[in-house]
């Protein structure tokens, strides 16, 4: 059936109403006619997924990526549109969630918009024994999608994910399942393979000394999807990025931003709101490598970080080491479990950045009742942001909201909210 769309909806949805019902699909502009089929209707909503476009926008461009309703699904309109979409999604999720009017917001935009990603993550799957990569598809859970290159990386990301691919067709190592590579902003390499428990290492790091040569290869290192447990086989297990004058060891399970040049701007305007606020004792939540709390310790007395995951321990350590840090103190575990700890040191800042599922209601309630005086809210939804928000505001005045582009071509939006106590 033929519809008109009416607008794009957070997580990238195109929006219409047919028959009384709302309706969802995965593609299409407002005010383009597109051809559609139904996949799923319920009583108030249908899903479906666009067929043909039958009247193109003017804001429709041509994707780089064949692929890209599995990685990068904005990427069929122009660059300026996604970043008003995003704008207007945000305003809207306020207005109607919050009922606050957010008429200045802007999202500054990605210095690069195409090869900014520092890592992906793909399955490796064969067909007449040769192996390929591949990203799941959207469709279903267990069909796939074949990838030759992806353009949200970088050219050497890609070149050295084909030579991989040759490497692992040559030696047939097929107990290798995903792959996954991080490049830091030197074009510095470290290689994560996922796969069955267990293995024949014999000469492994040999079959990857031509890799080596040829690229920065850092390291590789293997993860058994079973045990979780982790396994060296080539050179180190970890790559070095560098932000100002701090340097973060990043291992291969540990959490760091995909986009360094986004999150540098966002460290410029953390930077700004510390200058207006002071900053004695500041808490890192949510911590993971020690990103923030490692950046900003020269300009607090103290600093409290933290983190539950093992991995991301390790290389905090390592990091507050290697930067010469004395005045961080880590408090392990979730952060449920240790926020009335870090509360009782009396802080004056909490910087957190939570998983998409953000902080959740007991711990905005406990925020709220003795939260310090200002909290830095690092968000990647803006629906659980706003739903977290409604509970802080009863305390706490939204100063200020920034948004970035740390996802070009995706729906993805990142903010970073000031809140200051009443």
């Amino acid at each position: 059936m033929e519809i008109e769309i009416q607008k794009l909806v957070y997580p990238g949805k195109s929006f219409s109403t047919y028959n009384g019902k709302v309706l969802f699909t995965d593609e299409g502009l407002p005010g383009e006619t597109v051809e559609i089929k139904t996949v799923k209707e319920k009583n108030t909503y249908i899903e479906a997924i666009t067929l043909n476009i039958l009247n193109a926008s003017n804001k429709r461009v041509e994707p780089l990526c064949p692929h890209y309703k599995t990685c990068s699904p904005y990427q069929y309109m122009d660059y300026s549109y996604q970043l008003l979409i995003k704008e207007t999604q945000i305003k809207e999720i306020f207005a109607h969630n919050l009922k606050i009017e957010l008429k200045d917001f802007k999202i500054k935009q990605s210095r690069k918009i195409w090869g900014y990603r520092n890592k992906l993550r793909l399955h490796l799957l064969w067909k007449n024994d040769t192996a390929y990569l591949a990203y799941h598809s959207l469709q279903a859970h267990n069909e796939f999608v074949p990838i030759s290159e992806c353009h949200l990386a970088s050219e050497n990301m890609n070149k050295a994910l084909a030579f991989l691919v040759e490497t692992i067709n040559k030696h047939k190592l097929k107990f290798i399942e995903e792959v996954e590579i991080k490049e830091n902003t030197l074009a510095k390499i470290l290689i994560v393979f996922f796969g069955k428990s267990s293995f024949n290492y014999k000469n492994f790091d040999k079959h990857f000394d031509e890799m080596g040569k040829k690229f920065s290869l850092e390291g590789i290192t293997y993860i058994s999807k079973d045990r979780l447990q982790e396994t060296l086989l080539y050179g180190k297990n970890y790559i070095e990025e560098k932000i100002g004058d701090k340097t973060f060891q990043i291992g291969g399970q540990s959490f760091f931003q995909i986009n360094i040049d986004a999150l540098k701007l966002l460290i410029l305007d953390m930077t700004e709101a510390i200058k207006l606020r002071g900053f004695k004792a500041v808490a890192d939540l949510y911590c993971g490598i020690g990103t923030f709390g490692i950046i900003f310790a020269d300009k607090a007395e103290k600093v409290l970080g933290g983190e539950i995951l093992e991995e991301n321990i390790f290389f905090l350590k390592e990091n507050i080491k290697i930067n010469h840090i004395n005045n961080y103190s880590l408090y392990k575990g979730a952060s449920e479990n240790i926020i009335d700890r870090i509360l009782k040191e009396k802080i004056d800042t909490l910087i957190i950045d939570p998983p998409r599922k953000g902080i959740g209601k007991e711990m905005c309630e406990r925020l709220a009742e003795n939260g310090p005086k200002h909290i830095f809210y690092v968000s990647c939804d803006p629906i659980t942001l706003a739903r977290d928000l409604k509970t802080l505001l009863q305390k706490y005045e939204l100063t200020a909201i920034h948004g970035y582009d740390f996802f070009p071509h995706t729906p993805h939006i990142e903010t970073f909210s000031i809140l200051d106590r009443k």
